[in-house]
């Protein structure tokens, strides 16, 4: 194909698909969606959605169904004993550890948020929070941070903060008695001495109570459900906006002004893939009426959909890996797995990516005049919700940057918050996506029941089904030890020392998080190399 013919293909391919303003239903409700391109058959958007589809259909968990059977046939669940009943029976089956969120001590608390949870942390600075956590005592804080006083423990750079305060809103407002996510912050502490991330304090901002775990054990368990209630509703529709569907309309403006074969249309068509059909299937299994997910997570099918527009004002492209940990004062929290392991992978990819783009531009004037590269920035840069997407690109370092960050949000972050973890940080009966049932206490020092607010025994099942179909298998050839095996990029001469380099830095990571993770207290053996698929997966 000649220039000419390149330049026709191209064109013709631009009036084929597009992103447009979108909504969904729910029920009989419209909800306002990102942009992106819209159903119609036939369409290259179809084709390339069943396609897709076809793939990622063949990857299914093959046990979720005999699970979902295996605790109906079950129960009820109505105690502690019960649910570990239920998680025994399918782990001695076979079919499915017991989530590592059943352990619901104050140690694995912290500890779920440095690997499998904690994708909003961040320090605490200064004055910061200071009514609340000047209100605690000192022997509170000397055996939770290892520090004679908060003050202490802020200035040493301990204390961090979930902050959920704002996130309540967007409970089903359909459902707010039976099932809701309260506006909840949690205060966390790196307790050096110990060796552990330890909860400090939690608050519930709709009543305004502060918890510790100097109150009774009833009023501190149904303070950390609320916690894990409202950030495992966080966890799903943040990942869900930030590495799946922010992506879909980056791709439709690739494939307006990209060639097939054009080298970073190549490698990024490889790392999308599956975001619009994993967008789609969300829509079909998720995001319905009386869904197994509609009817266990606070959010629901409508309050997901409203938090997801709302959420595409907090994208930007400018915050990749290093600006979100220097956000968010992560470097003060090293064995969160994110920190201690994202920067070597971002490293990794972006060694790969720097190597790949100047494999095929020997300038940054070639970057500069390469048409269609150029007309992709200028068309996605204006898209609703792909903030801060660069509107031209200068040369190496703002391309690579770019897909750097595009490639590490497929590889690496969606799985570290996404996927086989999506089952272990939730459990029931206290680590559920939801209060159910029962309002919250509205003062101090009452008797609380922590079952009036547990999963209902008829929908433990239904949770458990939609969680596990998280947990897919990962064959060899998905992960990315195998990543570039296949055509186009193993038949590029060009790039055998980057793909040789990539494969071998890998290798050596899949090494160093068994070693490491093999010394821990709570593994989190969900981020190695052979855990993550080269796309987003599920």
């Amino acid at each position: 194909m000649n220039d000419t013919e390149r330049a026709v293909a191209v064109n013709a391919t631009s009036y084929e698909i597009s992103n447009v303003a979108r909504q969904f239903l729910v029920g009989d409700t419209y909800y306002p969606l990102n942009p992106g391109p819209a159903m119609s058959i036939p369409s290259l958007y179809y084709t390339t959605l069943m396609s897709q589809v076809a793939t990622l259909s063949a990857l299914e968990n093959p046990n979720a169904t005999t699970i979902q059977a295996t605790l109906q046939g079950l129960g009820p669940y109505k105690s502690l004993e019960s649910f570990k009943a239920g998680y025994d029976v399918l782990q001695s089956a076979g079919l499915i550890d017991t989530p590592q969120a059943f352990d619901n001590s104050d140690e694995n608390f912290g500890a779920m948020r440095l690997g499998i949870r904690g994708y909003k942390i961040k320090l605490v600075n200064g004055c910061e929070w200071s009514d609340l956590l000047d209100s605690l005592s000192d022997s509170l804080v000397l055996e939770q941070c290892n520090d004679p006083t908060v003050d202490a423990a802020i200035s040493n750079h301990k204390v961090f903060v979930q902050d959920f305060s704002s996130m309540g809103q967007y409970t089903d407002s359909n459902k707010t008695e039976s099932k809701y996510a309260p506006n909840v912050v949690g205060f966390f502490c790196n307790n050096d001495a110990k060796g552990l991330l330890l909860p400090l304090a939690i608050k519930i901002v709709d009543t305004g109570l502060t918890y510790t775990k100097e109150d009774s054990a009833g009023e501190w368990q149904l303070a950390k459900m609320a916690l894990d209630a409202t950030e495992l509703n966080f966890q799903q529709m943040f990942h869900l906006v930030h590495t799946h569907m922010v992506s879909i309309p980056i791709q439709v403006e690739m494939m307006r002004s990209m060639a097939t074969e054009h080298p970073i249309y190549a490698l990024l068509d490889y790392h999308f893939f599956g975001d619009m059909a994993l967008e789609y299937l969300g829509g079909v299994i998720l995001f319905s009426v009386d869904s197994p997910y509609d009817q266990s997570m606070a959010l629901g099918a409508s309050g997901s959909m409203r938090y997801i527009y709302d959420e595409f004002s907090n994208t930007s492209m400018k915050n990749d890996f290093p600006a979100e940990i220097a956000k968010n004062g992560l470097e003060y929290l090293p064995n969160h797995r994110y920190v201690k392991y994202g920067a070597t992978y971002y490293s990794i990819i972006k060694t790969f990516v720097t190597s790949y783009v100047k494999a095929y531009y020997d300038s940054e004037e070639a970057i500069q005049s390469d048409s269609e590269l150029q007309t992709w920035a200028a068309r996605a840069s204006v898209v609703r919700g792909v903030n801060d997407f660069p509107s031209a690109f200068s040369g190496y370092d703002d391309l690579v940057k770019l897909v750097t960050n595009l490639v590490f949000q497929s590889e690496i972050k969606h799985h570290f918050m996404n996927g086989r973890v999506s089952w272990h940080i939730q459990a029931a009966p206290f680590s559920a996506p939801a209060l159910y049932n029962t309002s919250l206490p509205t003062e101090k020092g009452v008797d609380v029941d922590v079952f009036d607010y547990v999963v209902p025994s008829d929908v433990f099942p239904l949770l458990s089904y939609m969680a596990v179909r998280f947990y897919r298998p990962i064959p060899a050839a998905k992960s990315v030890l195998s990543a570039y095996t296949t055509s186009p990029f193993s038949d590029e001469t060009v790039l055998q020392d980057a793909i040789a380099q990539f494969q071998q830095s890998m290798a050596a990571m899949e090494i160093i998080v068994d070693l490491i993770e093999a010394e821990e207290k709570y593994p989190d053996m969900f981020v190695k190399p052979s855990m993550l698929p080269w796309f987003s997966y599920i």
